[in-house]
């Protein structure tokens, strides 16, 4: 280890201790107040007001888009968040770590064919008007306060160097934009200023300033004169988005403040950030932040939460969502820096295919269930389809299952024809088959089977750095998910994949239509949070209650791990006669289970598809779901059912069908009568044809520069 690793490795520690005691052990005790009550303010925030701040969050870094699209022009705002993002990242993480940040996006910007000048200039005017933002900042709090007659000690030290500085900043690059003489003598001011220390300390070279600084000017000044409106207002709205963070933050741990107030310690935060001793400055600003708020009066317990809140936000969530995104793109590098060549075999209908899911049976759920009914048909036909997944004990597979672990999946994937990738919400195991089917020139189709929403907004955050051009092709399983999916892509086209279903035979299930007798409410799930099973009982509950009928039935089909906890409530509810949860039972079983029921209910505002919502449908049901789901395909409001935009509409569409028997008849003639377009004989041609869509998409791409793919690897060490 060299001396140079060794200081840095130092450095790494020393900082990263700083900052812990600084904020674990100091920031309490100059407050006064120890984390026993600060941590139960912070559990108060709930879930809405977190996701309102997460909007924001994600808005201001949007917003400074137009900052960094501005310095280089040849940047389009997806590309540059994620220089935002992984530039961040890696800063908030190494000590002094901006110096690694501004080479991880000059080798990123690098490999996206934008020079190492146009990199220069953009470094500079970036980090100008983000300094340049710190320090007017409390200039502008100490003018607010003087008026409103509250200006404190720390404001009006923070503005008077912050005003120096501020006008030190803007004097130093006017001369080094104005002229080409101006831009030497100020580079070698520089240069003889910084080379004094290093030669006391024995470490003097050459800096080549006064060479830096007309490279600088010959960059930057055709750059400001065209784009500082734009850089300023978006550096504006940055600084404002932030703030505004900042105030949520400290009102919803209650800490209330005015807004000139709320200013002031905003700037001095933001000030006091740019001091290099802790990454990102934490511990160190957030001592001047809560000291500020002190000082005007604030609760102790609240002021620190909101300060630990506005940290987390500005910090710690950029770390591993950044992270994924430096994931993503490297990735994508490596994808790149391969050459595919396309087979002439491929050029015919594939016949050795490879299903990779990440669940698969005995687990029961939509995927497991397509993919096994999708292998058989296709077998049927004379394909040699198999499953690829990870391996469970104690199964008893057909012998086209194979239950092999990641790393051998990976090194077999390139025997076959085609490789059909099943991707739900979390599917590590069938993304990284994916990455080694894509490497070894294998054509790949994807199909999505969930709906990306909520936490998945991360992962596509991380998937919209590279995934886009992979040689792969997309599909989802409804034009819900297309739709969905297709955002996170920058308008990447997503094909429509629907599942399918044998028609015939769920309408051979079911008896002659009536809807005379009782009415019954079904539902078929797998009883997790994301089906909803616990609002479904409430739903069916109020029904009860608007409709007064003491012969309503409901039965829900299906087993999983909310299943103790609803029959708990059913029974708290004395709803055991009423209310009947069937567990995992057959297809067969499922079938008679239709046939005796009146409408099916799809309670999940989040479902992809609905295959069993499609099976009710085939078997003459009315059905009931959420306009937003899948289910929208096949059901048409008002024909084939009634769809919803919340569980009160819910309610008084299942309350219409169960009391106005003549428009349930109507819905379920219907029903008995056409057959929906989704049985599997179209499934396995429109399939096919994804097939040779994904073989086509072998060789688009071309190879990544030598220098660019040499530099990932080093990046990756």
């Amino acid at each position: 280890m060299t001396r140079a690793n060794l200081w840095a490795k130092v450095r790494f520690l020393a900082s990263w201790v700083v900052a812990l005691v600084l904020l674990a052990l100091i920031l309490p005790r100059v407050v006064d107040v120890s984390w026993h009550g600060v941590l139960p303010v912070l559990a108060s925030v709930h879930w809405p007001s977190a996701l309102t701040l997460t909007g924001l969050w994600l808005l201001g870094l949007w917003v400074h888009t137009f900052v960094l699209t501005a310095a280089a022009p040849d940047l389009t705002h997806r590309r540059a968040l994620t220089l935002n993002l992984t530039g961040s990242a890696v800063s908030n993480v190494v000590p002094l770590g901006g110096a690694a940040g501004v080479e991880l996006n000059r080798r990123m910007m690098r490999a996206w064919g934008i020079d190492g000048r146009a990199f220069t200039g953009y470094t500079f005017l970036t980090n100008l008007w983000d300094v340049a933002s710190k320090l007017l900042l409390p200039v502008i709090a100490a003018i607010t306060l003087a008026r409103a007659e509250t200006l404190t000690p720390q404001v009006r030290t923070a503005s008077l160097i912050g005003g120096i500085g501020f006008v030190a900043v803007v004097i130093g690059a006017a001369l080094l934009l104005t002229s080409v003489r101006t831009a030497t003598a100020l580079g070698r001011i520089l240069e003889a200023t910084i080379r004094g220390p290093l030669k006391l300390l024995g470490r003097d070279r050459e800096l080549g300033l006064p060479a830096a600084a007309l490279e600088i000017r010959a960059q930057c000044a055709e750059l400001v004169a065209q784009g500082w409106v734009r850089m300023s207002l978006g550096m504006s709205g940055y600084v404002l988005l932030q703030g505004v963070l900042l105030a949520f933050c400290l009102h919803l741990t209650g800490a209330s403040f005015t807004w000139p107030e709320l200013l002031a310690a905003f700037a001095v935060e933001r000030a006091l950030t740019v001091v290099p001793i802790t990454p990102g400055g934490i511990g160190v600003a957030d001592l001047g932040l809560v000291g500020v708020l002190l000082t005007l009066g604030g609760d102790p317990a609240a002021v620190t939460a909101g300060a630990v809140l506005y940290r987390a936000f500005i910090f710690a969530v950029e770390i591993p969502v950044g992270s994924g995104a430096l994931g993503a793109w490297l990735l994508g590098q490596r994808l790149r820096g391969v050459r595919r060549t396309a087979p002439a075999s491929y050029a015919s209908p594939p016949r050795r295919i490879a299903h990779v899911t990440d669940v698969f049976l005995p687990r029961l759920g939509g995927i497991e269930t397509h993919v096994d009914d999708l292998v058989r048909h296709q077998r049927a036909i004379g394909l040699d389809a198999e499953v690829l997944t990870p391996p469970r004990p104690s199964t008893d597979d057909p012998a086209w299952v194979r239950r092999l672990n990641a790393a051998t999946a990976r090194r077999e994937i390139a025997g076959y024809d085609a490789v059909h990738v099943h991707l739900s919400m979390f599917s590590p195991y069938g993304l990284s088959t994916l990455i080694a089917a894509t490497r070894a020139g294998v054509p790949v189709l994807v199909t999505v089977h969930s709906m990306w929403t909520g936490a998945g907004g991360l992962l596509r955050m991380a998937a919209l750095t590279g995934a886009t051009s992979w040689p792969v092709e997309w599909s989802a399983v409804s034009t819900a998910a297309a739709e969905n999916f297709g955002r996170s892509f920058g308008g990447t086209r997503i094909s429509v994949l629907p599942n399918a279903i044998d028609t015939s035979a769920w309408r051979h299930a079911a008896p002659p239509a009536s809807v005379s007798g009782p009415v019954t409410l079904i539902s078929v799930m797998r009883l997790m949070p994301r089906k909803r099973p616990g609002q479904l009982l409430a739903m069916f509950e109020q029904v009860r209650r608007l409709t007064g009928r003491d012969d309503l039935r409901l039965v829900i089909v299906g087993d999983g791990p909310l299943r103790r906890r609803l029959e708990r409530k059913i029974h708290r509810r004395g709803l055991q006669g009423q209310v009947r949860v069937t567990g995992r039972v057959t297809r067969a079983e499922v079938a008679e289970a239709l046939a005796s029921a009146s409408i099916y209910v799809a309670p999940a505002p989040k479902e992809s598809f609905g295959i069993a919502a499609l099976e009710a449908r085939a078997s003459g049901l009315p059905v009931v779901a959420h306009r937003k789901s899948g289910v929208r395909d096949f059901i048409t409001d008002g024909v084939d059912g009634m769809l919803t935009s919340d569980d009160s509409e819910m309610v008084l569409a299942l309350t219409t069908l169960v009391t106005d028997r003549a428009a349930r008849q109507r819905i379920t003639d219907h029903n008995r009568a056409l057959v929906p377009p989704f049985d599997w004989a179209d499934a396995l041609t429109r399939t096919e044809e994804l097939y040779r869509a994904a073989a086509a998409r072998i060789g688009e791409l071309a190879p990544a520069p030598a220098s660019a793919s040499a530099e990932v690897v080093a990046l990756e060490a």
